[in-house]
């Protein structure tokens, strides 16, 4: 019996730490991030803009300071053609490359991870940076027909994605 009860105790204290993860995120983050799901399955979505909060020096190795913050200038060529397709149900993207490419990778079609989550601090979407590597970023705002996302900045600056939503 006390090898019983000993048992119960251990499976109550580990299943009750293995929900600790979930602790803290409010049901508005949750809501949000399942809304966001909602969206990011109903259409494919393409850059649209790209600026910041406050002005940056955006290209901090070329010898020359610029402070803007209308970055769209940076945007490599083939992020602008870019066709984004999410799919929830296995966790990937599906980029269309359409005529510009990025260099060393001619396929029609990229295929790569991605997934939106609800933390403490707020809704997360871990996509790609220009080299389709990943790299986590804020949700913003969303509606039907755009979204924006943020990473921080040196300086206390934030960098916004806009992608908008194609028919």
């Amino acid at each position: 019996m006390k090898l019983f009860a000993s048992l119960t105790i251990l499976l109550l204290t580990v299943s009750l730490l293995g929900c600790k993860k979930e602790e803290g995120v409010s049901p508005e983050n949750t809501a949000k991030a399942n809304e966001f799901k909602a969206v990011l399955t109903s259409k494919a979505f393409q850059i649209a803009d790209y600026y910041a909060d406050k002005p940056i020096d955006y290209v901090e190795t070329d010898g020359e300071v610029r402070q803007e913050t209308d970055l769209w200038k940076y945007v490599s060529p083939w992020l602008k053609d870019d066709l984004n397709v999410f799919d929830f149900a296995s966790g990937k993207v599906t980029i269309a490359q359409n005529s510009s490419k990025i260099e060393g990778n001619d396929e029609e079609y990229i295929v790569m991870s991605f997934s939106v989550a609800a933390e403490k601090t707020g809704v997360y979407f871990n996509f790609l940076n220009y080299l389709y590597q990943p790299l986590k970023y804020r949700l913003e705002e969303f509606t039907e027909d755009y979204f924006i996302v943020s990473v921080e900045w040196g300086g206390g600056a934030r960098v916004f994605t806009k992608f908008v939503a194609l028919d």
